[in-house]
């Protein structure tokens, strides 16, 4: 199978899953603080690359540094994916209509609880670990109400501005699927401690049971990677 943004979905889905099993009273809260960490490296990895060009950490630039790049394969296998998106000095306004995470969730079955924590901070988290003081919103989501809502006030940016592109130097998607992987497992662990290594180990079952241990193998190498630090700086020596 082809590396999908699905893939990150399916994660939220099985975390919440085992420790709602497990522990149903924190099972919220916990897949929250790991998955915060998570997308707090990946858009304090953007900004650290920001800074190394000399780039101020505007909206502009968080959108051309964040790593996320959908590749044609990649799109293919999300596709249906679609809204639209207005943007202008004052305003910068994306509603989405069909959503590959949302799809997961539905065709899952995802708890609507892992559905609206995943949505409602997945695009918030990223801005703001690459800038606090971004005014970055999500008012709404596909669960939730007709079509998905986010804005950011006072961009700054011109209506042709290139938000969509992306820097050559992004990392490749197994090692942001490695960097979920490692970060949320790190802190299941270390919240649950023998219970939390029982969770991480069948997420991972279940994650080679869907998309094959040939995408598995291509994550695996960079599962000891230092995330704190971009892209490939913090590449374990082999």
């Amino acid at each position: 199978m082809a590396f999908a943004q699905n893939m990150q979905a399916y994660l939220i889905d099985r975390y919440y899953r085992y420790l709602y099993e497990r522990f149903p009273q924190q099972a919220e809260d916990a897949l929250l603080t790991a998955f915060h960490r998570y997308m707090f490296q990946q858009g304090n990895r953007a900004a650290q690359r920001a800074v190394r060009d000399g780039n101020p950490l505007d909206f502009e630039h968080y959108q051309r540094y964040r790593e996320v790049v959908s590749t044609e394969e990649m799109k293919r296998e999300d596709a249906p994916h679609g809204g639209e998106r207005f943007l202008s000095p004052e305003l910068f306004e994306v509603r989405i209509h069909q959503c590959t995470a949302h799809r997961l969730f539905g065709q899952l079955g995802t708890p609507k609880e892992a559905e609206r924590l995943f949505c409602r901070h997945v695009d918030t988290m990223n801005v703001k670990s690459f800038n606090p003081g971004i005014p970055y919103e999500v008012r709404q989501i596909l669960c939730d109400a007709e079509y998905c809502l986010q804005r950011c006030e006072n961009p700054g940016c011109a209506a042709d501005a290139p938000i969509g592109s992306r820097m050559a130097d992004a990392p490749p998607f197994p090692y942001i699927m490695a960097n979920q992987f490692a970060t949320m497992g790190e802190i299941i662990e270390a919240i649950f401690g023998e219970a939390g290594c029982e969770i991480n180990a069948a997420v991972r079952r279940d994650f080679i049971d869907r998309y094959g241990e040939g995408d598995w193998a291509q994550i695996e190498p960079y599962l000891d990677s230092n995330f704190d630090i971009c892209y490939p700086l913090g590449l374990k020596k082999k």
